[in-house]
């Protein structure tokens, strides 16, 4: 869960501190979602993570979405009916299923250390500034979908090009010339409005800490 956990925060990053090469006069779709994630009170980002089968055969599609808000923070893996979410409310990382809200698993949030998120947003755009430049946009249809993409590079061998339905990013392709890798990230949705529930933990549920603390641990390492 950690990993996973990581890597979405890594692409919440990175997606809020891109700088493009865009002539001043032209603002493009990507260059102002990373400026309003950027700006951003508290974002959630949701990723398709593949279909998977739920007791071997019922097949459903899994998402992972990470929700910041605040200094609080929130990663929920749902496939279907079943899901799970991990909290963390600045002192403590509460294990809990939505679809089952009577118990719950607490640990000290030193398991992760303390992330200054938006600081963390900040300190990161200083450093990737000026990393992509604008190339050019137009329309390409990918299994009978028509997107409006729009393409940059590095100014050297990577390609990154973002795919859109109206104003809405659902999938970014990154190639690599040099090594010759293509890989592919696909947007279930980006908000910029985060609901509090996200991060409650119920209050009249049983604390299983000290039954299934190993268990969660392990899948936090």
């Amino acid at each position: 869960m950690k990993k996973t956990l990581s890597i979405i925060l890594a692409l919440v990053i990175a997606l809020s501190t891109f700088a493009f090469g865009a002539s001043a006069a032209e603002t493009n779709k990507t260059e102002a979602l990373f400026d309003k994630i950027n700006n951003a009170k508290e974002v959630s980002v949701t990723l398709k993570a593949g279909d998977v089968n739920l007791f071997g055969f019922l097949r459903t599609s899994a998402t992972d979405t990470v929700y910041i808000k605040g200094d609080k923070l929130a990663y929920e893996y749902n496939a279907g009916f079943l899901s799970a979410r991990a909290i963390y409310d600045g002192d403590n990382i509460y294990g809990i299923l939505p679809f089952l809200p009577f118990f719950y698993v607490k640990l000290d949030a030193s398991v992760i250390g303390e992330p200054d998120l938006w600081g963390l947003l900040g300190g990161a755009s200083d450093i990737t500034l000026g990393v992509l430049r604008y190339l050019k946009s137009y329309n390409e249809t990918v299994d009978g979908v028509e997107y409006y993409v729009e393409e940059f590079d590095d100014r050297a061998q990577v390609t990154s090009k973002f795919y859109y339905v109206g104003d809405n990013l659902k999938m970014l392709k990154v190639t690599d010339a040099q090594t010759g890798s293509i890989q592919y990230t696909y947007f279930e949705n980006i908000s910029f409005t985060v609901d509090d529930s996200v991060f409650a933990v119920p209050t009249d549920a049983f604390d299983l800490s000290i039954l299934l603390k190993g268990l969660v641990s392990g899948l936090l390492a």
